[in-house]
């Protein structure tokens, strides 16, 4: 789990310099916007990882399962962070990566083939999409596997609040985007 949120830090610089590759004011604006976005909903989603670990001892997807259960307020952030990090409406990576494509599709008029970004960015977005389904489905959902045990320690409340406050700003900096940039 860890090192599929490892990986993602890739594809989501991808988005902040295609934004600032843009050399447009709104691609700028996105790629920016972008670097604030993806500190909020990733540092929820280690929070998530995190929470798992302390609960289970493991963080090894094909070891996991019907954690929602004990785990629901770790689900439900999880859940807004893994929608905003594939920029599902309204959310803020949706606002952001929004931007980046305004950018993009600004520059299309000088030079057609950078439609090919835009393509690449989309496609790379459900890409990510598809990712955290099976992530959320295999940590969450269905049965827990045999042997899996529960410590009680990813349960915290120390642990909870923060994961609340970074969802809401997933949705509140998506929601009321226009506020703030």
């Amino acid at each position: 789990l860890k090192r599929l949120l490892s990986f993602h830090a890739v594809s989501q610089v991808g988005y902040m310099v295609l934004g600032l590759g843009t050399g447009h004011p709104i691609g700028i604006l996105g790629g920016l916007f972008h670097m604030l976005n993806n500190a909020v909903y990733k540092s929820d989603l280690f929070l998530m990882a995190g929470s798992v670990e302390d609960e289970t001892g493991t963080v090894e997807l094909d070891r996991l399962g019907g954690l929602a259960r004990r785990l629901p307020v770790t689900f439900a952030s999880g859940a807004v962070a893994a929608l905003a990090i594939s920029g599902v409406p309204p959310l803020n990576g949706f606002v952001s990566k929004w931007f980046v494509y305004q950018g993009v599709l600004a520059r299309s008029s000088e030079n057609g083939a950078v439609l090919i970004f835009l393509v690449v960015a989309v496609f790379g977005s459900a890409l990510t999409l598809a990712s955290f389904v099976k992530v959320l489905h295999s940590v969450f959902m269905g049965e827990a596997p045999a042997g899996l045990e529960s410590t009680g320690r990813g349960r915290s409340v120390w642990r909870a609040v923060p994961m609340i406050v970074l969802a809401a700003l997933c949705i509140g900096l998506g929601v009321f985007a226009t506020s703030f940039v």
